[in-house]
């Protein structure tokens, strides 16, 4: 059977199993919250561990998403099994090797001290009860001990930022030194895990140190550099005017960004030119973190970028990892996780069309079923209504 077809049918059970664990208590608390129902994004499902974050980074779009927070960050209310149970509640998400990408950080550094606790209580929850590809993001340093701490048997993607060496007191006033970190990459490679660098985001005219950056991340043990744009609101460009940042990216962009926005900051040139260089230097270079993880677990990735036009060429060559996928475990799938029924299921190398009739309630569920039998079967879907 499929890995990620039975995976997806499986959830009833494992949901049922970690209700008894967390009492009706925890199943409110879990449904209540937002992972049980956010849409994936390109990177996975983010995980957020806490919220908030200190670094006072001039880049980081953080308080324009979460608002001005305090000192600290906050963890998040759910337990690890609280948060295992909320994401499997979610209906986009497929449990398993061969299910959704997971990713922590994103509105917080899932390793500063406030949040440690709870990001390895998720983490070894994570492992114990579902299984999927797990990436983090941090700038924080990553000393043996804490290493030590990450739970076996799951697969581990980090991605350690760096984004400047000459001008990090400037634009990351408040977080660990590049140095930090890249020690946190050393310790990590030691540990036997596959560090990248993550080089997001890119600022226009800092590419003059690129090849700095990308010689330690190499030297330091990296596996690879996942290379990402910058975007920017109105706030975040008042805070680089004051380093002096603002005009390379307004050139770049032509017009401020919309009140309240955040925009990509076009640089496709840069983001080639960072590529380059690393495949020169003996690195990977990944266009985005979802195949970092698909990498470092050996999977095809979950958000079929080799078919989406988006693929690194990396060694993984996702297409040559296909599952074999059975029509009737399709629509058996498609029957148990979503209630629907499939009139018509058909194979065709790296797509899948699925017919399926009119029922109650058809709208809200077309979306989740489109994105998890994508996920379990790493075909690109048509899913047609008749």
């Amino acid at each position: 059977m499929t890995e990620g077809l039975a995976a997806l049918m499986a959830k009833g059970d494992l949901l049922a199993e970690l209700a008894g664990l967390i009492g009706p208590g925890g199943v409110r608390k879990a449904l209540g919250d937002p992972h049980s129902r956010r849409r994936p994004r390109p990177c996975g499902l983010t995980v957020h561990v806490g919220r908030g974050c200190p670094n006072a980074c001039l880049y980081c779009y953080v308080g324009d998403i979460v608002g001005p927070g305090p000192a600290e960050p906050r963890p998040t209310p759910l337990s690890g099994p609280e948060m295992a149970y909320a994401l499997l509640s979610n209906p986009y998400f497929v449990p398993g090797r061969m299910g959704t990408f997971l990713a922590l950080g994103a509105v917080c550094d899932p390793f500063h001290p406030s949040l440690i606790g709870r990001t390895l209580e998720i983490m070894g929850s994570v492992a114990r009860f579902l299984g999927n590809p797990t990436q983090f993001s941090t700038k924080m340093p990553l000393g043996p001990d804490l290493i030590g701490r990450l739970p076996d048997g799951l697969s581990i993607s980090p991605l350690v930022t760096v984004v400047t060496l000459r001008r990090a007191g400037e634009l990351e006033p408040r977080a660990p030194s590049p140095w930090e970190r890249l020690e946190a990459i050393r310790v990590l490679r030691k540990r036997g895990l596959k560090p990248m660098l993550f080089l997001r985001p890119l600022i226009p005219s800092l590419e003059g140190e690129l090849e700095e950056i990308l010689d330690e991340a190499r030297a330091h043990g990296a596996v690879g550099v996942v290379v990402g744009a910058l975007r920017v609101s109105r706030n975040i460009l008042r805070r680089l005017g004051k380093v002096g940042l603002d005009k390379p990216v307004l050139a770049r962009l032509r017009k401020r960004p919309p009140s309240g926005r955040l925009v990509p900051v076009p640089m496709p040139d840069l983001k080639e030119e960072a590529m380059r260089l690393a495949r020169e230097k003996g690195l990977l270079a990944f266009k985005s973190a979802c195949c970092a993880n698909a990498f470092t677990a050996g999977v095809p990735c979950a958000s079929l970028c080799w078919i989406r036009g988006f693929c690194s060429s990396c060694p993984n060559r996702c297409w040559e990892k296909l599952p074999d996928v059975e029509e009737e475990l399709v629509a058996e799938a498609l029957w148990r996780a979503f209630g629907l029924r499939a009139r018509c299921v058909m194979v065709e190398d790296g797509r899948l069309i699925v017919e399926v009739g009119r029922s109650p309630g058809l709208e809200k569920k077309v979306g989740p079923a489109r994105r998890a039998l994508e996920v379990a079967t790493r075909r690109r879907l048509d899913l047609r209504v008749v």
